[in-house]
């Protein structure tokens, strides 16, 4: 059984247990926080098919930090900028 909420197949599992080490890396969360962050961004997603090109253009390092912070938190651009929050774990 997957450590996801939503479906892969074995290539995109992989690549999202990848993303999950490296946000464990990257901010010094718990593995456990980075699988429901992760479940959270892709919560009834299909990632098989079409879809594990999709995700797969943007490396692991890059998902952790646009799901950590955000889509729309422009993040590259503010890597060291004090005001960038995460979005808020429950």
């Amino acid at each position: 059984m997957s450590t996801f909420v939503f479906k892969t197949n074995q290539e995109s599992d992989d690549f999202c247990k990848r993303i999950a080490g490296s946000m464990v890396e990257l901010f010094c969360i718990s593995r456990e926080e980075a699988i429901r962050r992760i479940n959270n961004q892709w919560r009834g997603v299909d990632l098989t098919g079409d879809m594990v090109e999709l995700i797969t253009h943007e490396l692991p390092n890059d998902w952790a930090y646009i799901i950590y912070y955000g889509h729309g938190s422009r993040w590259w651009k503010r890597k060291d900028d004090p005001t960038l929050k995460p979005i808020p774990f429950p």
